[in-house]
């Protein structure tokens, strides 16, 4: 995920971890293909993660004000990142679920040496005999902003063009799928039998000059290719469920405008297509939260269940338990298997982390992109942060002040941008975000 801290509207407030080098990764046992006697129709367990945003150890070869400078506009806990990661698998190696499912940015900034890292973290699940699918996301591909940090100065890293990202996730979807786009990494692939997981790209990589481009698009040539799998999972009697970093609904309202580029490009007709194709359900990531929402059209709907990041606070993933066609979601995390930091669990210093961050960010944001002085966007800070931060946990509700923040606020803009905007990451739209039940035979939720 390219940070959304890079977006600000004119109009409106934009929101907001060793290997060898040159080496690619392959491996002769494990292979997602290879099915065992479970199918589907027994149900399964599935884990969700998202944006784990790994970052070499060696690509900090001494911290100073290059490193904090780039955490200042995208902050993820990037130090700990390997960390976390192995402490992640880890875990899912107790919980033995069925699958493994990651919805993009596996990598800082798609660095060679971290994605290296990352498919050899993830063998290891496979050694253990749990099934891995990935797909990419905009950090991960043909990325200018690869680099390491030495104090002040920042050099460029090896990156990882879009035809050598199969040789190094080999085992985790690409080498044995079913079909592969040939005009995106997409792919299907059935880790589990008679369950097809259609891994939608829609990065715009191959736009990627001097930093990678955060927005998403299906292209027509791919959409058309997903219809046709759709077609053949009907036929064979395939329940198919989507994977796909962006966004495929808006999360709160007026994200599209608010924070572009973490909802895929024309997102109504899209989600239109796909439910009329038959897909109801698709996971997916980019905004480092965990919020579930749903769209209907026609008689028909979809869930897009997105999975916040393991590097930003609550340091999340899901566990999803199939049963027929009920999906029930608990969330998880890791950071009860991190050390302490500072004095402070990992989850406070998490928590402390992307609290001091976010409202620097959100002060600077006030002042420079909509004028407000400065003394107010100190003042008003706090508030964009801690409702962000709600919207990022999930099940989301407002605090009794809200009233007398939305009052404050319009007195100084009477146009309620400013108002518009804190109310939004306030609201949760139709649907639980964590501990939920989505029956995808009625679109019911529970």
């Amino acid at each position: 995920m390219k940070s959304l801290f890079h977006a600000i509207s004119i109009l409106l407030i934009g929101l907001l971890i060793a290997c060898q080098d040159n080496m690619t990764l392959t491996y002769n046992n494990g292979s997602i293909a290879s099915l065992s006697s479970a199918k589907i129709s027994d149900g399964a367990r599935i884990a969700i993660l998202s944006d784990i945003h790994v970052m070499h150890p060696s690509l900090l070869i001494n911290d100073g004000t290059a490193f904090q400078n780039y955490l200042a506009q995208d902050p993820k806990l990037l130090e700990y990142s390997a960390q976390i990661l192995e402490a992640t698998i880890s875990k899912l190696i107790a919980q033995k679920p069925d699958l493994v499912l990651v919805a993009g940015d596996l990598t800082k900034d798609g660095e060679l040496i971290s994605h290296e890292f990352v498919s050899r973290q993830l063998q290891r699940l496979v050694s253990h005999g749990i099934k891995v699918l990935v797909t990419v996301g905009n950090h991960d591909v043909n990325n200018p902003e690869a680099a390491k940090f030495d104090g002040d100065k920042v050099y460029p890293a090896e990156n990882v063009p879009a035809n050598k990202i199969r040789s190094i996730y080999p085992n985790f979807g690409f080498a044995n799928s079913l079909s592969k786009d040939p005009n995106s990494l997409s792919y299907v692939n059935e880790p589990i039998k008679d369950l097809w997981v259609i891994a939608i790209d829609a990065n715009e990589y191959y736009n990627n000059k001097l930093k990678s481009t955060i927005g998403g698009i299906i292209k027509n040539e791919t959409m058309a290719w997903i219809k046709e799998r759709m077609n053949d999972a009907k036929r064979k009697g395939k329940t198919v469920i989507g994977m796909m970093h962006h966004n495929l609904i808006e999360h709160y309202y007026g994200q599209s405008v608010i924070d572009t580029g973490y909802v895929v490009n024309n997102s109504e007709t899209v989600a239109n297509e796909l439910m009329e194709a038959g897909l109801k359900i698709i996971f997916t990531g980019h905004y480092h939260a965990n919020d579930i929402t749903k769209r209907e059209h026609n008689g028909k709907f979809i869930f897009d269940v997105e999975t916040g990041s393991t590097l930003n606070y609550p340091c999340t993933y899901r566990m999803l338990t199939i049963k027929g066609n009920k999906y029930s979601f608990t969330p998880q995390t890791t950071t009860d298997l991190m050390p302490s930091v500072m004095g402070m669990t990992f989850d406070t210093y998490a928590k402390a982390f992307l609290s001091a961050h976010l409202d620097g960010y959100f002060a600077y944001l006030l002042t420079m992109a909509k004028g407000v002085p400065s003394s107010y966007a100190t003042q008003f800070a706090p508030w964009y942060r801690a409702g962000f931060m709600a919207h990022c946990m999930g099940d989301e509700s407002p605090t009794s002040d809200l009233a007398t923040q939305t009052a404050t606020l319009n007195a100084l803009d009477p146009s309620g941008q400013l108002s518009g905007i804190l109310g939004s990451f306030w609201t949760d739209i139709n649907t639980p975000d964590n501990t939920v039940t989505l029956d995808l035979e009625t679109g019911s939720a529970y």
